[in-house]
């Protein structure tokens, strides 16, 4: 008998699964209300009434792939940030990598993260914006530690997270396996650009004066107050 339930209880748990990956690559493919629960028993392969014992309705199932996908966004970034060291432009490098290599690599439930909110009832709409707000946190942490410690300069910590992570994001827009740079090298040189900007640390004239002095630039998103920053050096891709 143990073995018997085993067994019912292993195959409950694959179709689950089968139904879960279904539902992320038709929603992420035709959107939320483009997909019928019907199109994810199709694909799965089972009766409607068999869907309905795990995913009541499509709502239920919505939130389930988008409360998953936060938790485990939110479990890999907070993974990669206490690793990487004590220095918050250390944890923020993390933070940047941690986000793009999740969405990069798991594309459609980024996608559905970042498009599908609009479609939750509002129960659900409020636990997914709570996710969404410990998530930022995470990145509000670091750059407020950061200019406590005059180690980053960030002119506006709010604005300063909701540019770095739409600027992350878009990667998953793009980026295909097999291209000029890795998965990791896009990270690092996004984190670079994130903290130092594109200006070249040259001496240039100033535009209008005349004058040789160098050029004292702005930061684009944030500044690392010399630390850590890159001297001329391609991206370094990992061994």
């Amino acid at each position: 008998m143990a073995a018997s339930q085993a067994g019912k209880e292993r195959r409950a748990v694959r179709t689950e699964r089968d139904i879960y990956r279904a539902a992320v690559e038709l929603i992420s493919a035709r959107g939320y209300h483009g997909t019928s629960l019907r199109s994810v028993a199709a694909a799965v392969g089972m009766q409607m009434s068999s869907l309905y014992y795990y995913f009541p309705s499509k709502q239920d199932l919505l939130v389930e792939i988008m409360t998953r996908s936060m938790q485990e966004l939110i479990t890999a970034v907070e993974a990669a940030v206490q690793s990487s060291g004590q220095g918050p432009e250390q944890r923020l490098r993390a933070a940047i990598s941690g986000h793009i290599l999740f969405h990069a690599e798991r594309r459609d439930e980024a996608f559905i993260l970042d498009n599908e909110l609009r479609a939750l009832e509002p129960s659900g709409r409020k636990l997914i914006i709570k996710l969404r707000d410990r998530y930022e946190e995470i990145f509000s942490d670091i750059l407020g530690e950061g200019a406590e410690r005059n180690v980053l300069a960030v002119p506006d910590t709010k604005l300063a997270v909701f540019a770095l992570l739409a600027m992350c994001t878009g990667v998953a827009s793009w980026y295909r396996p097999g291209q000029k740079f890795s998965l990791e090298q896009i990270a690092e040189i996004y984190t670079e650009m994130a903290l130092n900007g594109l200006l070249a640390e040259t001496p240039r004239e100033a535009e209008g004066l005349g004058s040789s002095e160098p050029y004292a630039r702005s930061p684009s998103l944030l500044r690392s107050n010399g630390i850590g920053r890159g001297r001329g050096r391609g991206p370094r891709g990992r061994k």
